[in-house]
């Protein structure tokens, strides 16, 4: 069994970063979004605290610049290598939508899987469903978003959708589509507190940390419909009051080969949308993938 992911430690890391605009600022920027593109960024800053791959709760995310995160060292796989995972194999911005950029790009490989998509280490069921101890060969990461609306501050950036894709050995890659499903399966709700911490705006005040608690609900919508595999999850977040929809964000598995991606769009956007873009990833990976399609 992976370790179990500190939940807390886990959202320090991921919103200790997050510096907040000046009050006024903020009411400038919001007149000039539009309904839709504020939704999105509610989703973008409330799953952050789901303690999921995550979202911007991801394990890949590091110091990041507007453009990238930086990468693994001393790479030891290459483009000549048949462990390689190429850039083209991952959404494209086109893909998604007009006026996006790829951002938080993460290379990795040869490591334990850790925090995924599907790490719930906040529901207390998951410690009992067997998952899979071994590594992956190549991963990359990426978020797809909207470019930054303060210069400077890449973590003003709006994020639409992101995506994880992981070539594993032997059957692993089909071990992983089943452990999905019998995590969901074991933990279809579940409640975590965790601390917010945040910069209020003022380089001069220290940080504020705030108790978060929320609820979490994962349904399974879909599967069969892309690539070898594929499996679409709905993952609504809550308050205190389950009338309190926090932020809902819709989940894809899609297994070609031995190639796996997760694709979470988080900007609010119909199931059918996170469907059609799953056959699109299974496109891509089709180019990838081993034995290719």
């Amino acid at each position: 069994m992976r370790d179990e992911i500190d939940l807390t430690q886990r959202l320090a890391t991921d919103l200790g970063r997050v510096q907040w605009p000046a009050g006024e600022e903020i009411r400038k920027i919001a007149r000039r979004r539009n309904r839709r593109a504020a939704v999105a960024a509610s989703l973008s800053v409330l799953l952050l605290l789901s303690g999921v791959w995550v979202v911007a709760t991801r394990p890949f995310q590091q110091q990041q610049t507007a453009d990238t995160f930086a990468s693994a060292p001393d790479a030891t796989i290459t483009p000549g290598d048949t462990e390689w995972i190429p850039p083209e194999a991952l959404l494209t911005p086109e893909d998604v939508g007009p006026g996006l950029v790829a951002t938080r790009v993460s290379v990795k490989q040869n490591q334990p899987i850790g925090a995924w998509a599907f790490t719930l280490a906040g529901c207390p069921a998951f410690a009992k469903v067997p998952t899979y101890q071994g590594v992956y060969q190549y991963r990359r990461d990426q978020t797809l978003e909207f470019p930054p609306k303060i210069p400077g501050k890449p973590e003003t950036g709006l994020a639409v959708l992101h995506q994880s894709v992981m070539r594993l050995p032997g059957g692993a890659a089909r071990d992983l589509v089943r452990e999905a499903v019998e995590v969901t399966e074991a933990c279809p709700k579940y409640s975590s507190i965790g601390m917010l911490s945040a910069l209020t705006g003022d380089p001069e005040m220290e940080k504020q940390q705030v108790k978060v608690e929320t609820t979490h609900v994962w349904v399974e919508l879909d599967k069969g419909f892309a690539g070898d595999e594929s499996v679409l999850f709905e993952h609504r977040i809550t308050g205190a009051s389950p009338a309190v929809v926090l932020g809902t964000s819709a989940i894809v598995l899609v297994r070609v080969g031995d190639l796996v991606a997760t694709v979470e769009q988080v900007n609010g956007e119909s199931t059918e949308t996170t469907r059609r873009l799953a056959k699109r990833a299974a496109a891509w990976l089709c180019t990838a993938a081993t034995p290719p399609c």
